[in-house]
């Protein structure tokens, strides 16, 4: 008895399964709306080096009242200096970054 139990066991579940794989399968997506790819932008935001030379701290004169003329000459040249590196990094900065 045990084998003809399994035997229709086994029968019924083949049709079953049998009658599963008839009803066919949906799919993810309706077939009304395609899909069609998109070119999308994105922005990078790279930031150049500034060389070292450019970012180096100039020295501050200093001196007594005696010397007030020559400090302030000093300290003008000093100013010059520092406005001509700004502008050196201000010609550098937005430039193209070399891979």
């Amino acid at each position: 008895m045990p084998r003809i139990f399994w035997l229709l066991t086994a029968l019924v579940l083949l049709f079953a399964l049998a009658g599963c794989a008839s009803k066919g399968a949906k799919p993810d997506l309706p077939p009304s709306t395609p899909i069609t790819p998109e070119i999308v932008i994105v922005e990078r935001k790279v930031y150049v080096a500034i060389p070292a030379s450019l970012t180096q701290e100039q020295p501050i004169a200093e001196g007594s009242i005696a010397q007030c003329f020559h400090v302030a000459a000093q300290r003008r040249a000093a100013l010059v200096k520092a406005n001509a590196r700004l502008r050196e990094i201000g010609a550098i900065q937005g430039t193209a970054v070399k891979p």
